[in-house]
Formats: structure tokens, sequence, C-alpha cells
């Protein structure tokens, strides 16, 4: 069985090394890009969720250099149309006439597929434990890099040192294979970090990124949207991450504590990051961002659900806010003169409140 699955920015190292240390044969996808959009939406349902055709198109150049299976979480909750992901793609790529199996994971039958891949990969129950949780420390180091990064982005006097260290020290990750080589690496990129020079007196604007998890955290879905912004000379937050997302429902009540804060706009669950959305736009409401930007591919049903109600708490709390839904026909440069003008429009809003 050789595997692959579906590029999701940074943190498709992460899924490699798991899937190594897990001793599979594994792929890895094409990285997204302009190509990988056009040949997965030739393959895709020409109505579905844009996430699905950018995953076909990674897959193809895996699956040609002899990948036959793919490796993908199943949504079992809610409105969203992820639930069908699995089924969709393996009878789209099928009919195209590539022999593939979709192995599908989700929270019902997660421990019996990690059984199976223990008694056919003969790995211990120790070796799993040590692959999970260096999985889990290559992600939160992940987290912890683009962090770094959007702090220092449009604060730095000399522009793309912050971007030169993140891109050097991912690329050292991706030969890190163990824990004490991660510590090493942390240790020395937060050193490279320190020794770049700010403008500490620079006025810096705070923008807040929410929406459907996949359009906010993979740079290649989202036209490098954290980068643009930093050189606009905006401080880029992302409360919604894959260590929050794998987390879930745990502990138990963290649903219920999330129904609470969003009870007032919106009474049930929603699928997707629906909620979250509401959530997060209301969090940065009352830490006084200067504006929030709403991700979502084109078609989302969560994410159009809950829309309405990120514009009401826009106009209630006059928090500037901007909606963009990504698909395979949507244009960089068009992106990028929304986002001029909606830095604009935060920067006016700021004056004028500095001047009342």
């Amino acid at each position: 069985m050789k595997i692959t699955f579906a590029d999701w920015g940074n943190y498709t190292i992460a899924f490699g090394s798991l899937f190594q240390k897990l001793g599979f044969e594994f792929i890895f996808p094409e990285k997204t890009n302009p190509r990988v959009i056009e040949e997965g939406a030739k393959l895709s349902p020409e109505l579905f969720c844009f996430p699905l055709k950018v995953n076909i198109g990674n897959y193809l150049p895996a699956i040609k250099r002899g990948a036959d299976t793919i490796v993908m979480w199943e949504n079992i909750g809610g409105s969203c149309r992820m639930r069908y992901y699995w089924v969709i793609q393996e009878k789209v790529l099928r009919e195209a006439g590539f022999k593939v199996k979709v192995l599908n994971f989700n929270s019902q039958n997660l421990l019996s597929k990690i059984r199976e891949i223990q008694k056919s990969n003969q790995i211990s129950s120790w070796q799993l434990l040590g692959a999970v949780r260096f999985f889990f420390k290559e992600i939160n180091f992940i987290e912890k890099l683009e962090e770094k990064a959007q702090y220092f982005r449009p604060r730095e006097k000399e522009r793309g040192q912050a971007d030169q260290v993140l891109n050097e020290t991912l690329k050292k990750l991706t030969q890190t294979t163990n824990l004490k080589e991660l510590s090493e690496l942390k240790k020395e990129s937060w050193q490279k970090f320190s020794e770049i020079k700010i403008d500490g007196n620079k006025e810096v604007l705070k923008v807040g990124i929410i929406g459907e998890i996949y359009t906010v955290v993979d740079g290649g879905v989202n036209f490098d949207l954290d980068k643009k912004l930093g050189t606009m000379g905006l401080n880029v937050h992302r409360k919604l991450n894959l260590t929050q997302h794998l987390k879930g429902g745990f502990p138990p009540w963290n649903e219920w504590l999330l129904q609470r804060k969003v009870n007032s706009y919106l009474k049930t669950t929603v699928g997707g990051h629906g909620r979250q959305a509401i959530e997060e736009m209301l969090d940065y409401s009352k830490k006084g961002f200067d504006g929030v930007i709403h991700l979502l591919p084109f078609g989302c049903m969560p994410e159009i659900t809950v829309r309405p109600i990120l514009q009401k708490i826009s106009q209630e709390k006059e928090l500037p806010f901007l909606s963009i839904s990504l698909d395979e026909q949507t244009a960089e440069v068009g992106m990028q003169t929304r986002l001029e003008a909606f830095v604009d429009l935060m920067k006016s809003k700021q004056q004028l409140t500095a001047n009342s």
C-alpha cells in the first residue's frame, strides 16, 4: 500500500512524519498551486466544495508516481458536506481511470483503524504512541512558527527576514526525526527570530482571520493571506488551527462553553466551523481588533449560514468585516484589490477614532 494525502500548508510536514513513523510507504502530495487547482477542478463535480477540487488536484501527481491509497478525515457531524468527500473522491478518480482506494478516518472508526494499522505494519503500542506524540509536537511547533512570522512581518525593519527564518526552519523540519532534534531546531529558530530588528514604535493594525479551517490555514489556497497582510503592515491572528480542530469536543464541556458564548446569535450547531467563526469574531471585538476577515469555500453551507450573523455582529460592534469566498475562479489580483481597500477602511476608522 502506497499512500498519499491532501496538501495542507505547513502541516503537510507533520503528516508526512506521522505516516513514516507508522511504517507506511508514502508519497507527498503536490503542493497547492494554480495548476493543481485547475487539474482538480476538471475532474470534480462543478457545484461541490472548493477544498474537494483542490484535494483531487493534490492527489493526481502522487497517484501518477505510484500512490494507490488516499488517507483522509471524514466529518460525520453537522451539515458540512465533507462527510461525502471520501466517497466522491474515490468515485471521481476511479471514473477517470485511476485505481485508488480512499482510507477514511472519523471519530467513530478511529480506534479500529489504528488497530488495523498496528496489525498490518507490525507497530507496537509504544511506537504508535511515540509517533502520535511527535506528530502533535510538530504541529505545535509549526503553529508557533507561523505566529512568530505573523508578529514580525509588519514590524521588521528589513522586509522578508521573518519569512526567510520561517522557510529555512520548515525545510529543516522535514529532516527532523526525533524529539531531541526538534528541541534543538526550536532553540535555533527562536534565536534567529530574536535577531530580527523591529520597529518597536510602529503602530500596527490587528486583524483576525476566521472561517472554514482549510481556507484559513493553507496559504496555497488563500494566496498566502498571512504574508500579504503582514507586508501591508497588519498583525494577523488566527485562533482556529489544527490543534484546536483535533481537540474537537474534548474536554466534553468545550462544546457547552462554545454554545453558551454564541447562544444569543445561534441556538444550534450548523456543522463545520460556523459556531467557532461567531465565537472568534465576538472575541476579536472584545479585544479591540481593527478588523476581521472571513474566509470560506464558495458554497460552504455552514459558513454561508453564519455569514449574515457575522455581518450583524460587525454592525453592532462597529468592527470592519470582509467576507471572501474562494473557488477555482478566484483571481489573486482581485483578492489583492479587496484586501487593499479593506486595509484602507480599517486605517480610516482608526484615524476617525483617534480624532474623536
